[in-house]
């Protein structure tokens, strides 16, 4: 294989898109080439990385179980552990639906073994249901991310920024990178996070399965507790997670005018309440619920869309789908979330609320 030349390009800033790219070097042999988007140190973070989300479907509840214990070895492997904490997360719902959706997450979770508590009316700022997930494990990306690009570094994992590339994706899933007078070829592409896909496919036309969402992302002075370090609501599209100091970033479905009324309502009581920053962007989540993983508008590489607040943590069963050494119950599970028709996709549709996610203004 030439020197300028890779097996696997991956488009992606996130925990996921990186713990992929190394899996796929140092597990699965490949040349793999992750492009990332450099940002800002000043940016207010767009995603949450939780290894439990609100989801109903007992097969997803079976393949994040199984992949979370493999991503947590792999981040004490890479001596990464200093960037994940434990947590005891709340989710709670409003409206009937947004009750009903979780209220069977806790008894589907409850059956893979997670500890769910329910949570008396009222002790979530929420109306309906509200349940508490023990000992669910939290990545820190401003602690995690340096060691893990450590990690890539020692793998070998070729590392450039998005904003200095001049981009073509081909229709077999193949790209071609400029990079410096230098042209780049991958054999296949993979768009690992919402920037990504933003970025590099046209959604303006509309799509069968994929949707974009504004969102915004807020950050408070230091103020009074929350009932959990990480409260979600789902059906508002809001969470919210305390720092060590005490400010709260707050992330809600919606332009600012909408999602402030959505975030104060649940900050509520909390005074007193200063707002220390403010950014607004762009997700991409999908119609039904359920997560995309495949082919999507043409393009034959990978497009991994509406993993949920959990993505991070199935990075091992993706990067075995990439590699084409997924198990059984993998193919199973990728194979029913690709883009497919309506009836296939109907099959697997799960609670979609206001999902959250990340991607550039």
């Amino acid at each position: 294989m030439a020197e300028n030349s890779y097996e696997v390009v991956i488009f992606g800033s996130t925990p996921l898109a990186a713990l992929m790219a190394g899996l796929l070097a140092t597990r699965h042999h490949k040349r793999v080439c992750l492009v990332t988007d450099a940002g800002s140190a000043f940016r207010l973070p767009r995603g949450i990385d939780l290894s439990v989300m609100p989801v109903t479907r007992p097969e997803t509840w079976a393949l994040l179980k199984e992949a979370t214990s493999e991503t947590l070895r792999l981040i004490g492997q890479i001596r990464a552990r200093q960037g994940m904490q434990r947590i005891d997360p709340i989710f709670a719902a409003d409206g009937a639906e947004g009750s009903a959706a979780i209220s069977h997450m806790r008894h589907v979770a409850s059956g893979f073994g997670y500890a769910v508590e329910p949570l008396p009316a009222g002790a979530a700022s929420s109306d309906g249901a509200a349940y508490r997930l023990r000992d669910a494990v939290l990545l820190k990306r401003t602690e995690l991310m340096p060691l893990i690009e450590a990690w890539l570094e020692q793998a070998g994992v070729g590392r450039l920024d998005d904003g200095e590339l001049a981009v073509t994706l081909k229709r077999d899933g193949s790209a071609r990178l400029r990079y410096a007078g230098s042209t780049i070829e991958a054999a296949h592409a993979v768009l690992a996070d919402d920037a990504a896909i933003l970025a590099h496919l046209d959604l303006s036309q509309g799509d069968r399965i994929l949707r974009v969402q504004r969102m915004t992302a807020m950050l408070t002075e230091p103020t009074g507790a929350l009932a959990a370090p990480l409260m979600i609501y789902p059906e508002s599209g809001v969470a919210l997670l305390r720092n060590r100091r005490g400010g709260v970033l707050a992330l809600g479905a919606g332009a600012p005018e909408i999602a402030h009324g959505h975030i104060g309502r649940y900050l509520f009581g909390h005074a007193p309440l200063r707002q220390a920053g403010q950014g607004t962007f762009r997700t991409v989540a999908t119609l039904d619920g359920a997560p995309l993983v495949g082919f999507a508008r043409g393009f034959k590489g990978t497009v991994i869309a509406g993993l949920g607040i959990s993505g991070a943590f199935l990075a091992p069963a993706l990067a075995r789908l990439i590699a084409r050494t997924p198990s059984e119950r993998e193919t199973r599970y990728f194979s029913a979330r690709e883009a497919g028709n309506g009836n296939t996709r109907a099959a697997i549709a799960d609670y979609a609320g206001m999902a959250m996610g990340e991607a550039p203004t």
